[in-house]
């Protein structure tokens, strides 16, 4: 807590964007080797906003690293804290522009909620991540993901019809 708190006074007080996100990682890395990893994200997410500005490059790192905490998690409580850091970074990424980066981790995004048994919001992402590709101008990779999200048991058209 105190590491964040240095940070926040470095980032709004000194204005010392890239000294206030070492300081979030640092937090970051202590609440992962103490096992809180919603707390460990919240962290990574918040040194990703203090350099987006400054970094993108760093910042989107930041926000990736971040939904890679949630990879091999089991316990649900934890996994339904994930939903905020996935949306933070896919919303950091397109404001990027990095559209493919942003699909691909709407891609990933999905079996979370699918592990939650949150079917809405599996076809939610799924759908995201359809318009992304679009948008980037990966027309294949749209319509693969189109044509697999309508394969699952609530695809869009059981999301319509439920």
């Amino acid at each position: 807590k105190l590491l964040e708190a240095a940070a926040l006074l470095a980032k709004d007080g000194l204005k010392a964007a890239a000294n206030a996100a070492d300081l979030y990682e640092r937090s970051s890395s202590l609440y992962a080797a103490d096992g809180t990893l919603d707390l460990a994200a919240s962290a990574l997410c918040k040194a990703g906003r203090a350099v987006e500005a400054s970094d993108p490059r760093r910042a989107c790192a930041l926000m990736q690293q971040a939904c890679g905490l949630f990879d091999d998690e089991e316990d649900e409580a934890r996994l339904r804290g994930s939903a905020e850091t996935f949306r933070a970074a896919a919303t950091l990424l397109v404001r990027a522009g990095r559209l493919s980066d942003a699909a691909a981790l709407l891609r990933k995004q999905a079996p979370v909620y699918a592990r939650q048994d949150r079917p809405h919001d599996v076809t939610r992402a799924e759908l995201s991540a359809v318009i992304v590709s679009l948008a980037a101008g990966e027309y294949e990779r749209a319509a693969t993901s189109c044509a697999r999200a309508e394969e699952l048991p609530h695809g869009f058209a059981g999301a319509i019809s439920a």
